[in-house]
């Protein structure tokens, strides 16, 4: 977690009524509220300011608020703030559902009602970011007073207010439903969205689409929200396509990926040839760790990483990952002998993974992309199609190894990384040049191909200051038509754009909540 501040409490209520007692308390003691989930945020921005506050703050962790109740037949689902991802994955299961989101730090079980504050996107073509018009939440007024909002659009019995009715709830009925509400509970037409090869981004953190709870980082309390869900695949296969060029990596995104809205693939993701080798050379032992371990026992021990780089001894900051890098080589290739060698052999590389729902989706794919391939010329792409579930889960090990991957080859390698996430317009076709004499060593990219979301791990020179570079970096990119962040949140890390702080002023108009965020004031009434 990002981010260093002091807090006079941490507060964790067990229900929603403790929550809104405790966030009444809060704003009676004038003090800055911090709402908090999972932490595992990347850019700070659930962690109390270091300096610059002009009130204590209190941190409201929701992390105790883990109910999740599927509505009727589980088309839909009632979280609490503070469900975590994969427990809600593992709810839906029996159901044959599929949670509204997949992130890359699922082994941390993030918040659901933090992929909402933050706009979270994830993995998945078909979903679209983390969004619902849907939920029940609190804001401050101007007059110091909490509102409670709800456009959950669920009936309650007669005389019973919502936050009783469901820290009682241990079930919820399609009847439960009120049928006149017409809300969104995902992001509304996201697959016709995304196919259409125009000038806009795809998904971003400063959009101001939907309910004030969405993107809101933390200016309100969010208590509990609901979202569609998705029907499980009856069958899938992945695919590693490598090209020689971007181009043609472009070209398969929109002959093959983004071909049609009723027949996208469930990933679609890139890979670029220096992250491929960093893969290999810095994240061969996490990738075993997880084999042997399994994805969520993972979290122990990263948790107990974070814990010990904060020690305050020398150089123990810095000392995991270089035992990490001089442990990897050690260690045998992640990938399978055939997939590493067409790795290194092609600069660019394509993972999809195709789905059947019934429609005959999967097979249309896989003629599409046969088709496209074909066409090529003799050399310029090769696929490899996973022959079992143990290649299709070393490939997504081996994508999800991406962030960790470079701290531990910038660590070992003594230089200093750089991690930005961004979005491009849906028709940029080409990787955005950064201006050479910024003093960049490797550029490391990967992206959400289908949503063209990037993900850029930097190393940079050790004279360069990574703040100020960060800065320039995001004018860049805006000035080019993107933009930055894409599903991070902006955290304390970014400054948000004038708009989104209108909307936070709005919404917060005291400043009690998340006060700084987005770089914005931390003193009362944004003095």
């Amino acid at each position: 977690m990002v981010g260093k501040g002091r807090a006079i409490a941490v507060v964790k209520p067990g229900t929603l009524d403790e929550a809104l007692r405790v966030l009444k308390a809060c704003v009676a003691a004038d003090t800055a509220i911090i709402p908090q989930g999972a932490k595992t945020g990347l850019t700070g921005g659930s962690v109390p300011r270091g300096s610059g506050c002009d009130r204590p703050s209190v941190v409201i962790n929701m992390r105790r608020l883990e109910k999740i109740l599927p509505i009727g037949a589980g088309q839909q689902v009632l979280c609490f703030a503070g469900a975590g991802i994969f427990s809600l994955q593992e709810a839906l299961k029996p159901l044959k559902r599929d949670s509204h989101s997949v992130l890359g730090s699922i082994f941390l079980n993030p918040s659901v009602a933090a992929g909402i504050a933050f706009g979270s996107g994830g993995t998945q073509v078909h979903k679209g970011p983390a969004y619902t018009d849907r939920a029940l939440f609190c804001r401050i007024t101007e007059g110091g007073e909490v509102e409670l909002v709800n456009t959950l659009g669920l009936k309650t019995p007669t005389g019973q207010e919502i936050i009783p009715f469901l820290d009682g709830a241990t079930e919820l009925s399609a009847s439960d439903a009120d049928p006149a509400c017409q809300r969104a509970a995902s992001w509304p037409n996201y697959p016709e969205h995304v196919t259409s090869c125009d000038g806009k981004v795809s998904r971003y953190c400063s959009d101001l689409a939907g309910e004030d709870c969405n993107r809101s980082e933390g200016k309100v309390l969010i208590l509990a929200t609901i979202h569609d869900t998705f029907p499980l695949p009856r069958e899938n296969k992945f695919v590693w396509i490598s090209c020689k060029d971007f181009a043609t990596a472009n070209l398969l995104k929109r002959k093959v990926a983004l071909s049609s809205p009723d027949c996208l693939p469930k990933q679609f993701e890139y890979l670029g040839r220096a992250q491929f080798d960093c893969c290999d050379r810095g994240g061969r032992v996490l990738i075993k760790l997880i084999e042997l371990l399994g994805m969520m026992n993972l979290s122990g021990l990263w948790n107990f990483k974070l814990k010990f780089e904060a020690l305050p001894i020398p150089f123990v900051n810095v000392l995991a990952d270089k035992v990490l890098w001089y442990l990897n080589p050690v260690f045998p290739e992640s990938l399978p002998k055939q997939l590493m060698q067409q790795g290194r052999d092609y600069n660019h590389h394509l993972i999809m993974e195709m789905t059947e729902f019934g429609g005959g989706e999967l097979k249309r794919l896989e003629a599409l992309l046969e088709s496209v391939l074909a066409d090529l010329p003799e050399g310029q792409a090769k696929s490899y199609v996973c022959k079992d579930a143990f290649e299709s889960s070393r490939v997504m090990l081996f994508r999800f190894a991406v962030q960790p991957s470079i701290r531990t080859m910038a660590v070992g390698t003594g230089r200093q990384g750089l991690i930005i996430d961004y979005a491009m317009p849906k028709n940029f076709d080409r990787i955005l040049e950064l201006p050479e004499d910024w003093g960049i060593e490797m550029r490391c990219l990967c992206s959400h191909f289908g949503c063209n979301v990037f993900h850029e791990s930097l190393v940079l020179r050790n004279d360069v200051d990574a703040e100020a570079m960060k800065k320039k970096i995001k004018k860049f990119i805006e000035s080019s038509g993107g933009k930055l962040p894409a599903e991070h949140g902006h955290g304390t890390e970014y400054a948000a754009p004038e708009d989104t702080q209108q909307r936070w002023r709005r919404i917060d108009p005291r400043n009690c909540m998340n006060p700084g965020v987005g770089q914005t004031s931390c003193l009362r009434h944004y003095g």
